[in-house]
């Protein structure tokens, strides 16, 4: 168990410092991230507006998520012995995380915009 733990902390901090020192600290890579497809979700379902004031606290609110996401992907892949089985009971967690994450991501946001109420 502590294993598992340990490499959740790991990996979680090893993928939020890549996004901070590969995407946030360079203002041109930033700049470029609003076309992909987690802004673009959330501007569509939850009319977010990004622009260079809040670009920064929502992608860290990304940055965030995905670095728990994929934490939580490589933890479970590694519980089991085999990779495809590990593979295979990693698939709806994440979906679930993916979609609950988001969700509050967008909702806070949006709140916050004083966009959609009821999302």
């Amino acid at each position: 168990m502590i294993k598992e733990l340990e490499l959740f902390i790991f990996t979680f901090v090893l993928v939020y410092l890549f996004y901070v020192i590969f995407v946030l600290c360079r203002k041109n890579v930033l700049n470029k991230f609003p076309n992909g497809a987690n802004f673009l979700y959330l501007k569509k379902k939850y009319n977010i507006k990004i622009n260079d004031n809040n670009i920064k606290k929502i992608a860290n609110s990304i940055f965030l998520a995905n670095s728990f996401i994929l934490a939580l992907a490589v933890s479970i892949v590694c519980y089991f012995d085999s990779f495809i089985v590990g593979i295979l009971v990693c698939i709806i967690p994440i979906i679930l995380m993916i979609l609950v994450l988001y969700h509050l991501i967008g909702t806070y946001y949006s709140k916050k915009q004083g966009g959609k109420k009821d999302v």
